[in-house]
């Protein structure tokens, strides 16, 4: 039996389980690995020469005459950042191939997982799709969403949409290699796609307290991705400094008619467990359950601040 011949040129988690996956089919030899020097979830080098598979590093445009050698009948992008040019994207037999995290036409480009979240998307989910010169405008081999709740931060959304993933990748995988899956054009009329500098993490993970509650909430759950990123707020402190501080563990609370008296970033209650409330610019609070990763209660008294009366820019 003659194998299906594949490059995988991925990072992370998905990407691992990707692999695994075609190494372990009859009819499929993994030639190669695409990866990137260093991956805060997965070693894609350490699996790659386990296993005595061949490891390039860095970016897949600089390896076509290696690539070029070993007739290739797919190149697999696997959350990978590089744009793959024309000569790469003309080599493989059947194609190179992307499985993209957003619901393309929509949320192509960088960030889908904060940006479903921060425009209050119902569901984000994977895609599967050919790929051309441009960005995630390939045509759509096949999809899965999964849902987006009121709690679901980006960290929780992205662990999901990297299982759904995996789980498209491997029931569409066989009916590639069969010639049986059908792809279908997208229409870019639909497209949305964020640029590397549509969000800026410092800046846009500070909250303003004077927003509508259910606004603030919408940006803490876009920005946390613990352990990496949790979104921000400025602290007044005794004097006049201002200290920024991560925050965690975050709901709204709906707020009785005395707490309305409460300016936005002032503290409505400590509550027994330490954790605050905080008001904002509606009819709502925002629970912090805890401050640079502590307690509120006890972050704030070692600080030398009153948990009471603190008060958040």
């Amino acid at each position: 039996m003659q194998k299906i011949k594949v490059v995988l040129c991925g990072e992370k988690a998905v990407a691992e389980h990707c692999l695994a996956f075609l190494a372990n089919r009859r009819d499929t030899e993994v030639c190669a690995i695409v990866t990137a020097p260093k991956d805060w979830q997965a070693d894609l080098i350490s699996w790659g020469t386990k296993r005595r598979i061949k490891v390039f590093v860095g970016n897949i445009n600089d390896y076509l005459d290696e690539l070029t050698q070993m007739k290739l009948d797919f190149v697999i992008s696997v959350q990978y950042r590089p744009l793959l040019k024309s000569p790469i994207l003309n080599l493989p037999r059947l194609g190179c191939i992307n499985l993209h995290f957003g619901l393309l036409p929509k949320y192509g480009g960088c960030y889908p997982i904060a940006w479903s979240i921060l425009n209050n998307e119902k569901e984000a989910g994977a895609t599967l799709h050919y790929m051309v010169e441009n960005f995630d405008e390939g045509n759509i081999i096949s999809q899965t969403s999964v849902p987006i709740s009121p709690n679901t931060t980006a960290r929780s959304l992205f662990d999901a949409v990297s299982e759904a993933a995996f789980h498209l990748f491997a029931e569409t995988y066989p009916k590639l290699c069969r010639g049986e899956a059908d792809s279908q054009p997208q229409d870019l009329s639909m497209k949305l796609y964020y640029g590397a500098d549509s969000i800026d993490f410092e800046r846009d993970s500070v909250v303003c307290w004077e927003n509508e509650p259910a606004e603030i909430q919408t940006q803490i759950r876009a920005f946390t991705f613990e352990p990496f990123q949790l979104p921000n707020a400025f602290l007044l402190l005794p004097g006049g400094e201002r200290r920024k501080v991560t925050m965690a563990e975050s709901r709204l609370r709906d707020l009785d008619s005395k707490a309305l008296l409460k300016g936005p970033g002032q503290v409505v209650s400590v509550n027994p467990s330490g954790t605050l409330t905080i008001a904002t610019g509606g009819r709502q609070a925002i629970d912090i359950g805890l401050l640079d990763g502590q307690n509120p209660r006890d972050f704030l008294v070692s600080l030398g601040t009153s948990p009471q009366g603190a008060v958040f820019l």
